[in-house]
């Protein structure tokens, strides 16, 4: 009675008064966690909770005469003197409800109509009204900012029907005049139609009979191409199924938004969810001229219960251009419908013109969010707990961090081989007949007892930290004894997984980069633990581990997971009035003759009135362009020096940054440079990788520490988003890009300006993008990752300098992805051959799979499905025979290589031409191999592309590797199944009349693998009812079974089977 607050309530009310609760037990399944509290009184730590968006509660609302509403959106009601009217009050924003973000219509963050929906269905239930007669939309609401909200809801009519209204107008400061805008209104119903019961498609079997599947990625590519983009919490469809007329699909909110379902009548993504189907239907006429339909008038809204945050919906005509709606929970029981929703076409730039959108791609920064995995403490002396098979899992550990120091001591029974200084001393125990580890934990921590490094002593240590990365990596691929197990690189404080982090390891942030890039060229050998050193994170190591989710981090206890999240756009309360760029400061540019650095210089003039720069580059006055970059600058009115230094020799920035005079001193620092030296890891060098960090991470550091003290008001790293992604064949880059985000992130914590703009691809040939060939073109564009022109790359720059203005992330990741390429990429070939970070964003083709194996969160998401894609293959070669085997496996490697060379055609492939012929380099031949790896479930070696001459030649290789494989299978499955029967025999009753049946097919199976007697040789090796294990030349086996009692049955299954 009362719903689960009220179960939840009196619970606690029993704790207080001593009654023992398993809250572990009481909160399984949902996002319910524990967080520690602050012990000492200047860690800077919010002590409360966060307050519910809407309000503070009851309390601080009976302050105002107003009554406590328990509703995300609307936290007071207060009923208005000398009438029956009711106002109902709130307040959203991109912080307080961030599942806003994931609703965007033209670049720009809406709030859904399914919000306005249940607002109204809630201001019903207040007044008494039964639902919602009709609900019409007059405005589109943006969220840029905070809003205030207004539900009016007018004194019943002689019918007792209530006029209801929603209001909203921008958050601004005090005595701001702007008007408060009407986006709905609509009737409340005075009473309920008689209630049917569960609908009649709801009571026969699900799917409904007669119906088709339909591909639900289809769905969000056409939504996508209307300019729609549905993150995580709105991209809830799992499954859609057709039939004549009728629309039928399965929807459901991922697990971080389940709890807030809760208090909703019935969730906005969950209902805009259950909704979006519809464009699937054949019932309602789509434009042709590329409008756009949206939701206009609801018509006759019934909350039948509440809290759902998961449904089964069937979606059906209801007039010219109109819906109907009927949604059940997976039980059966109703939960809303609705008579009609009218759509109305708009044209796309009328939409971008009312919700003030823009037709440039948006922003994005990283998210980190609460993963929902089973936390569960390891021994004490160990890190794993024995596996429910009772199987002891082996691990070992490498490094001279905490984890060492902790495991030090760990019991050898828990399956500890051992903890090692490197991985050398491992491999030389291995020598010396050691069991081989599952797991080697290589722990990257500060040693104990260690101080933070500082100037040359720190640029040393970010060096070798990354050479040591990278040996450990090519050590751990080089020895096929680790072929099998997993490498965890562990790090603390590498990454931030808040905004407001206090501290950062720069060495542990470029080790990142650098391993991104590795587990994009050799997925499921390694995984990423960013760590805390807790105890309570130690005890969630298992758990992090055994999720399969390649990156992770653990902060007092808890999982999180990275994924990228749209940042909203600033608003009027962002203070957006400035970037940075003082027009009497000086402003200094790295890489300045370089394509973007010279871009950059022209912007900076043009565009935001910048009149003093200092433009350093390593070739200075004698660079390309530089001639032309110098007149253009000079005829715009500029005053500039253009000098060659190389930022990263500390000696000569310093003699540049002496130069800047007093009366414009430097009041921004942009830094563009760097350089590529592109190869796979296998191939990578130390000297390769500090050709690379040089241009980068020292010149940054030398940025960083020269100009302390000065009044900089901007500081401008120039990343790449390969520091996020990975990059095949790009360790190194991602490396020294992965360290200006963490160099970032430490001066934001300083309180110093800062933000690392990780670019994507541009359109624009120059040092990072001249060396591609159309083939990594097609590549990219296959794996969403679109170019940027000039224009859009600009213009996403100044959003950025806005965004950090407004207060936002240090870390920025500004690229134009194509999230329908996402979404085909994962639908294609499973959630693994999407970036991690970009998974989120390929939600309903990730989310989709991960339903089907009954894990629809955000944890789940990131765990790959190969091993259902291996066995669609195996099931389809089981029944050919050898030529038909290889016939298949050729098949499948033409198109995968096809798809690697962006051909459309598969027969363009020629499988005897060789591969360097046909254009397949080092990069697309890791692709090749990791794709066919996927495919067919099987660990492939590094070389194995080169080490074939050509498709043919690897097609046999691998159908010789499946039919090895295959025999050992059977072998395996075959004594499996022979533990099953024992088992099975063993539980049958005395007087089961099976026993005779059970009698003949053992004796048939004998007879199968040889061991009965043949063509009338009725000799035997074994006798039965001897009670001998093994025993030699016994009478005729067959008739000793028939006669054998029960007793001697069982001890032949036990001793001989």
């Amino acid at each position: 009675e009362g719903g689960l607050r009220r179960f939840l309530t009196s619970v606690a009310e029993a704790f207080v008064q001593g009654v023992d609760v398993t809250w572990p037990a009481l909160f399984d399944g949902t996002d319910a966690r524990v967080i520690d509290l602050p012990t000492y009184p200047f860690q800077r730590q919010h002590y409360w909770a966060p307050a519910s968006p809407a309000g503070t509660g009851s309390s601080a609302a009976a302050r105002f005469g107003m009554t406590w509403e328990e509703h995300p959106l609307l936290g007071g009601a207060l009923p208005l003197a000398e009438s029956g009217e009711l106002l109902l009050v709130g307040r959203i924003s991109p912080a307080s409800h961030s599942w806003i973000a994931d609703h965007t219509v033209a670049g720009t963050a809406l709030l859904p109509g399914t919000a306005f929906v249940d607002m109204a269905l809630h201001a019903a239930a207040v007044v008494g009204c039964a639902g919602v007669e009709e609900l019409n939309i007059e405005a589109p609401l943006p969220v840029h900012g905070g809003i205030r909200l207004q539900v009016v809801v007018d004194e019943p009519d002689s019918s007792d029907r209530r006029r209801v209204s929603v209001f909203a107008r921008p958050e601004a400061e005090d005595g701001d005049t702007s008007q408060w805008t009407r986006h709905a209104v609509g009737v409340l119903a005075p009473s309920a139609a008689p209630d049917a019961g569960r609908p009649q498609w709801s009571r026969a079997a699900w799917p409904p009979s007669g119906s088709v599947r339909a591909e639900a990625a289809e769905l969000y590519d056409r939504f996508s191409a209307l300019g729609y983009e549905y993150g995580e919490v709105f991209a809830g469809v799992e499954d859609v199924w057709l039939r004549e007329g009728e629309v039928f699909a399965e929807v459901r909110l991922p697990a971080g938004a389940t709890l807030d379902a809760e208090r909703f009548g019935v969730h906005p993504g969950l209902l805009d969810a259950a909704l979006q189907p519809w464009l699937l239907g054949d019932f309602v006429p789509r434009a042709d001229d590329g409008s756009v339909l949206l939701p206009f008038a609801w018509r006759g809204i019934t909350l039948h219960g509440t809290g759902a945050n998961a449904l089964r919906v069937r979606l059906g005509p209801a007039g010219e251009e109109a819906v109907s709606l009927e949604a059940v929970d997976l039980a059966g029981a109703p939960v809303l419908s609705l008579d009609a929703l009218v759509l109305r076409p708009l044209a796309q730039d009328r939409l971008v013109e009312l919700v003030g959108g823009t037709t440039s791609p948006p922003l994005y920064r990283v998210d980190w969010q609460w993963s929902p995995i089973v936390s569960v403490a390891p021994p004490a002396t160990g890190l794993f707990a024995p596996s429910p098979s009772g199987a002891t899992r082996r691990w070992a550990v490498v490094g001279e961090g905490g984890a060492a120091a902790r495991y030090a001591t760990a019991d050898p029974g828990t399956g500890c081989v051992g903890v090692f200084p490197d991985l050398d001393a491992l491999r030389t125990a291995l020598d010396s007949g050691a069991d081989r580890p599952d797991i080697v934990l290589a722990d990257f921590g500060a040693r104990p007892g260690t101080a933070a490094p500082h100037g040359t002593a720190l640029a040393d240590g970010v060096r070798d930290t990354a050479r040591r990365g990278l040996a450990l990596v090519q050590g751990w691929l080089s020895d096929e004894r680790f072929a099998a197990a997993r490498l965890v690189v562990l790090t603390e404080h590498a990454v931030a997984t808040e905004a407001d982090a206090r501290q950062v390891d720069l060495a542990g942030s470029a080790l990142w980069g650098l391993m991104r890039s590795v587990q994009t060229e050799h997925p499921d050998r390694f995984v990423l633990v960013e760590h805390d050193g807790q105890d309570t994170s130690y005890q969630a190591l298992p758990a992090a581990l055994d999720s399969g989710i390649p990156q992770l981090a653990v902060r007092t206890g808890e999982i999180r997971t990275p994924g990228l999240a749209v940042l909203p756009t600033p608003g009027d309360e962002a203070s957006v009035t400035g970037t940075g760029f003082d027009p009497e400061g000086t402003v200094l540019v790295t890489g300045a003759t370089g394509t973007l650095g010279s871009l950059l210089a022209r912007h900076l003039v043009t565009a935001h009135g910048v009149r003093h720069l200092l433009l350093l580059s390593r070739s200075g006055r004698d660079a390309d362009g530089a001639a032309e970059l110098e007149h253009e600058l000079t005829s715009l009115g500029a005053e500039f020096q253009l000098l060659s230094c190389d930022a990263a020799d500390r000696a000569a920035l310093k003699e540049a940054l002496a130069t800047v005079p007093a009366a414009h001193p430097l009041t921004a620092v942009i830094h563009t440079a760097g350089v590529l030296d592109d190869g796979v890891v296998e191939a990578l060098t130390p000297e390769r990788l500090d050709r690379v960090l040089r241009p980068k991470a020292d010149a940054a550091l030398n940025l960083h520490e020269l100009t302390a003290g000065m009044p900089l008001k901007a500081f401008v790293l120039y990343s790449g988003a390969v520091s996020l992604l990975g990059g095949a064949g790009q360790a190194n880059y991602a490396a020294a890009n992965a360290f200006l985000d963490g160099l970032a992130q430490h001066r934001h914590a300083q309180g110093l300006p800062a933000v690392s703009l990780a670019w994507g691809l541009w359109s624009a040939a120059s040092t990072f993008t001249g060396h591609l060939g159309e083939v990594d073109l097609r590549r990219m564009e296959r794996s969403g990752i679109a170019p940027l022109t000039n224009e859009q790359g600009l213009e996403l720059l100044d959003r950025a300098l806005g965004a950090v203005a407004g207060g936002d992330a240090p870390q920025i990741c500004v690229m134009r992805l194509d999230t329908a390429a996402l979404r085909r990429q994962a639908a294609a070939h499973g959630a693994a051959s999407v970036p991690l970070l970009l998974r989120t964003l390929a939600a309903p083709a990730v989310r989709r799979g991960a339903a089907r194996t009954g894990r629809g969160d955000r944890a789940a998401s990131a765990v790959t499905d190969p091993l259902s894609r291996a066995q669609a293959l195996r099931d389809r070669l089981a029944g050919l025979d050898a030529a038909g085997r290889r016939d298949e496996i050729l098949a499948v490697a033409q198109a995968q290589l096809a798809d690697v060379l962006g051909f459309t055609d598969t027969t363009a492939v020629d499988p005897v031409r060789s591969f360097r012929e046909i254009g397949l380099d080092s990069l697309t031949a890791v692709e090749l191999r990791n794709r066919l790896g996927a495919v067919t479930g099987l660990r492939l070696p590094s070389a194995l592309v080169f080490d074939h001459p050509n498709l043919d030649a690897l097609a046999g290789h691998l159908a010789e590797l499946l039919a090895a494989e295959g025999r050992d299978d059977a072998g395996a499955a075959a004594l499996s199944g022979i533990d099953a029967l024992d088992r099975a025999v063993r539980g049958m009753a005395d007087d089961d009349t099976r026993r005779d049946a059970v009698r003949r097919r053992l004796t048939e199976l004998l007879a199968v693998v040889g061991d009965a007697p043949r063509d009338g040789d009725r000799s035997t090796r074994t006798a039965v009812g001897t009670g001998s294990r093994g025993a030699q030349a016994g009478p005729d086996l067959l008739g000793r079974l028939d006669s054998a009692s029960d007793e001697d049955l069982f001890a032949f299954i036990e001793d001989q089977l």
